[in-house]
């Protein structure tokens, strides 16, 4: 699994924001670390008084788990297929208020 792409690191932020408590406090220490705070490998392994290998093996093998949780539960899928169907309620709500509003002026004009 490739870490460093945007697409996949908005992911495993959705993933870790969603499954995180699951994990072990040390795995949850390093992914926010790693995720949220963007900080890289070396600093981690430095703090963690570890080495790079360990803290990518880590990172990894976490990452994994939330994937894991996620085939199982599929909260995030849920969550995307949410956010879609309130982003297009949200536009097909704003084309009526907007056709609402043309009625209203018309009326007020006395075209109708």
């Amino acid at each position: 699994m490739v870490l460093d792409s945007l697409a996949s690191r908005e992911l495993q932020i959705a993933l870790f924001e969603r499954y995180g408590a699951l994990l072990t406090e040390h795995q949850q220490q390093v992914l926010n670390l790693y995720l949220r705070q963007d900080w890289s490998i070396s600093e981690i392994a430095r703090t963690q008084e570890t080495s790079r290998a360990a803290v990518h093996d880590l990172i990894r093998r976490s990452s994994q788990s939330l994937a894991d949780y996620d085939t199982r539960l599929g909260l995030v899928a849920a969550d995307r297929v949410r956010q879609n169907q309130h982003s297009a309620l949200a536009r097909e709500l704003a084309r009526l208020r907007a056709r609402l509003e043309g009625v209203e002026r018309e009326l007020t004009s006395g075209e109708l």
